[in-house]
């Protein structure tokens, strides 16, 4: 069994609320996607938010 840290887990938390804000964003914006795709890309965002947060600072 996998041993976790309570700040792992946290990160984790904070990275499955993210993907459930970007979840939403997308849905509202009137994309048409499969669900299991939003969930798959919403997911992928979110875990790579620092990645995508310096693609977007370079965007300015």
């Amino acid at each position: 069994m996998d041993h976790v840290t309570k700040k792992e887990a946290d990160a984790y938390d904070r990275m499955i609320d993210a993907a459930g804000f970007i979840s939403e964003l997308l849905e509202t914006s009137g994309i048409a996607i499969d669900e299991d795709d939003l969930e798959v890309l919403s997911i992928f965002i979110a875990d790579n938010a620092r990645s995508v947060m310096q693609i977007l600072k370079t965007c300015r």
